[in-house]
């Protein structure tokens, strides 16, 4: 089974197919590589357009005819304009968990140094900075000057 993404070039309608799980429509893609495959789907109107990136799956060949399925991207956050931002989104996203934790362990050293009526939530963002660079570049990090007696934001 062999599986890429590729860039549909052209989609063309080539009957129907009644399948155990009801009536499948049967399309002809061409890719730009110069492949092509012919695939399955539930809907009347092809599910992608020319110049859309797709996932195919080549579950055999004979003849130089191929077939197999067309699908969307796995783990890329299917887009058909631009790949760099779903690289942005899961950067993204990744900024979004690291700010999370370092938010919620600064939020626990301040509520276990401090009573409860003087937790500082400036004190706690001070610190999420901070693990958040260490957490980034901890072999490069330079640890703050303080006293063991002061709180380290």
């Amino acid at each position: 089974m062999q599986q890429s993404i590729k860039k549909v070039r052209q989609i063309q309608g080539a009957g129907t197919y009644d399948s155990p799980h009801g009536l499948l429509y049967k399309f002809d893609y061409t890719f730009e590589d110069d492949t092509s495959i012919s695939a399955n789907h539930k809907t009347q109107q092809p599910p992608f357009k020319a110049g859309d990136e797709v996932e195919v799956v080549v579950r055999g060949s004979k003849d130089g005819f191929s077939w197999g399925q067309v699908r969307k991207p796995e783990n890329t956050g299917y887009n058909t304009n631009s790949t760099s931002q779903t690289s942005g989104s899961y950067q993204d996203r990744q900024d979004i968990i690291l700010n999370e934790w370092a938010i919620g362990r600064a939020m626990e050293w301040e509520m276990n140094q401090s009573p409860p009526d003087r937790v500082s939530l400036r004190n706690a963002i001070a610190l999420a900075k901070q693990l958040k660079t260490f957490a980034k570049d901890l072999e490069n990090a330079e640890l703050p000057n303080h006293n063991n007696d002061e709180q380290p934001y």
